[in-house]
């Protein structure tokens, strides 16, 4: 008998990994806001009704966490950010475990399908969704406390809010 085999392509696009995360929805007053702090300096505060940005405070990066402090300029809230972005270490249905940096602390996140399915008419598939809210709430300062996009949900409504205006 002889083994067949069949060319297999993969095809990439955005939502294959590897992409940069959707931005927050800019404020017409403002530029065009960060989407990593490798690239950028400044990123839209995610506190409610907040016009400021937040701006990456070097001297508050902690090595243990890996975390970089970012703060509002006009606020005052402090939120973080990881270096080296968020890790997606596993999944089980609908709830998602992240890591970061060199920390051992994880992100739990928690999607409905009625959040997945209101965010796939924006294009943003489970997996990119949760990467988003793991990033979001880590801007918000939350490095403990799950995160569950459910509807209905206070979480939901600010997260939905930040990456799609106000």
């Amino acid at each position: 008998m002889v083994p067949r085999t069949a060319p297999v392509s993969v095809q990439q696009d955005e939502y294959s990994g590897g992409g940069e995360p959707i931005s927050p929805a800019p404020e017409t007053s403002h530029s065009s806001p960060a989407t990593s702090s490798e690239h950028h300096h400044v990123v839209r505060c995610p506190s409610r009704k907040c016009p400021g940005l937040l701006t990456v405070s070097e001297r508050d990066y902690n090595f243990h966490s890996g975390l970089e402090t970012w703060v509002c300029n006009a606020c005052g809230h402090r939120g973080f950010r990881s270096r080296e972005g968020v890790i997606h270490l596993f999944r089980g249905g609908y709830e998602f475990k992240f890591s970061y940096g060199p920390s051992t602390q994880t992100i739990t996140v928690v999607l409905s399908s009625a959040a997945v399915n209101l965010w796939g008419t924006h294009g943003v598939n489970d997996e990119h969704l949760a990467k988003m809210a793991a990033e979001w709430t880590l801007l918000c300062g939350n490095t403990t406390t799950p995160v569950n996009l459910g509807l209905p949900s206070e979480e939901f409504a600010d997260f939905y809010l930040y990456f799609c205006g106000d």
